[in-house]
């Protein structure tokens, strides 16, 4: 689980560090300041409209992609399946091994060894 894109190692760095940083009376003060912070904000409308938004916008690539599968049109879809047939037909014709070329005679009439 991550908070804030930090794994667990970062945030018990984070805490320990405070710890050593604030002290253990303050940093109980400094900890219910920023609980009543953090409350208060993820409470507030505007911010739930930005990670509202936020949201929409990071999944809006996948719902165009989507939204693009369903809407084929008919040509597309004779394609489809006209695809199959013809591959079966060009690995039918690539069976055949192709005609052998010759090595064309030297015009000296002289073999190098």
């Amino acid at each position: 689980m991550e908070f804030l894109n930090l794994g667990w190692t970062e945030v018990a760095l984070i805490l320990i560090l405070a710890f050593i940083v604030l002290g253990p009376g303050k940093l109980v003060k400094t900890g219910r300041d920023l609980g009543n912070w953090i409350r208060k904000i993820s409470r507030d409308q505007l911010f739930r409209d930005v990670i509202q938004t936020t949201d929409e916008i990071r999944r809006y690539p996948r719902k165009i992609f989507d939204e693009s599968l369903l809407d084929l049109p008919p040509h597309v879809e004779q394609q489809k399946q006209e695809a199959p047939e013809s591959e079966m037909m060009s690995d039918a014709s690539s069976d055949h091994p192709e005609k052998e070329t010759t090595k064309p005679a030297s015009s000296t009439g002289h073999d190098l060894p």
